[in-house]
């Protein structure tokens, strides 16, 4: 990193340029060309911006858009000699601005002008929107390039081709509130915990989630840190509540009966008292639970596993999760 004080005023009035520059003079004929590539690792997303034909490239600026409830931003470097100022992230925006030091030559022929690491939140694609670049060359002359340039991080998931749910795990993926795995997966058929499917139904409900949750359950200590905020809005919205013994079981997995009254609960409505679904096997619904699979049943929310049995004990999986909650949210 390069001290302030040795910086130079030819430094310091390229950055001021960028910073109070309004667009003047478009690039012509002969332009530079700008691409992205998108580089997946694990839980991150690298993106790669790269200048072509560059002809003496002394500082720059662009703004990099991204979809925020898909990926969060990590940080960014340039590979170039010179300073590069913090980026300013604002709304799925990035603000990226590079400038050589003091009476250095600008940047010719092919460079790499800046990576940036995001992490994944979710485990669907997202697209990255490379626009307003601005550039100045080694006699503070500047000049903007109009074109946008998007690239996707591609991530697909690896084990849902031909699954009954797969179009349902796409679309709730995109949605934000599924995630894979770092390996590419989804693991449709793998059993969700309370706390996994609360997380979901408050993502796809676009609830306020809380930075600093304060929880009251007798086993707050073993509830997931990454949990406690959407736990807490579940409570806020009513979708929620914990057990008699004053425990969550975040760990527990979730039972079809428990699913139906979330989702009941989610929409806002009041199941009458008495009510009873029409099951074969309504005498092994939990009777707290009955009103609230006969209105889940009967708005089409959650349907049989087959033979008119609603089997109320059964575990959800992954993919009957995102499934379920899409019939909520189309």
């Amino acid at each position: 990193m390069v001290q302030l004080k040795k910086k130079g005023m030819f430094f310091l009035t390229a950055l001021l340029f960028l910073s109070l520059w309004s667009p003047g003079a478009l690039l012509a004929a002969n332009e530079p060309v700008f691409s992205m590539k998108a580089t997946n690792r694990e839980s991150k997303v690298i993106i790669e911006v790269k200048g072509q034909q560059l002809k003496d490239l002394y500082a720059y600026q662009f703004n990099l858009a991204y979809d925020a409830k898909h990926m969060r931003f990590i940080e960014a470097d340039s590979p170039i000699q010179g300073f590069t100022v913090d980026p300013i992230v604002k709304e799925g925006d990035i603000l990226f601005a590079h400038s050589k030091v003091g009476t250095a030559k600008g940047t010719k022929g092919d460079a790499i002008l800046a990576t940036l690491t995001f992490e994944r939140i979710t485990g669907s694609p997202a697209a990255f929107t490379l626009h307003d670049i601005k550039l100045v060359d080694s006699a503070l002359e500047m000049a903007e390039l109009t074109t946008k340039v998007i690239v996707s991080s591609g991530l697909k998931f690896k084990d849902i081709a031909g699954h009954w749910a797969e179009a349902s795990i796409l679309k709730a993926s995109e949605r934000g509130f599924v995630a894979g795995y770092s390996d590419g997966t989804f693991r449709p058929q793998r059993q969700v915990t309370r706390a996994e499917f609360v997380a979901m139904l408050v993502r796809a409900l676009e609830l306020q989630v809380p930075t600093a949750p304060q929880l009251e359950f007798a086993d707050h200590d073993s509830i997931p840190a990454w949990a406690r905020g959407y736990i807490a809005a579940g409570i806020e919205a009513g979708i929620i509540e914990g057990y008699a013994d004053g425990t969550f079981q975040a760990g527990k997995l979730i039972s079809r009966a428990e699913m139906a009254s979330m989702i009941v609960r989610s929409e806002g409505v009041a199941p009458s008292s008495g009510g009873k679904p029409s099951f074969a096997d309504t005498d092994d619904i939990p009777a707290w639970a009955q009103p609230y699979v006969a209105v889940a049943a009967e708005r089409g929310w959650i349907k049989g596993v087959g033979d008119n049995r609603f089997a109320p004990l059964k575990h959800a999986t992954r993919a009957e999760a995102a499934h379920l909650i899409l019939t909520l949210r189309p």
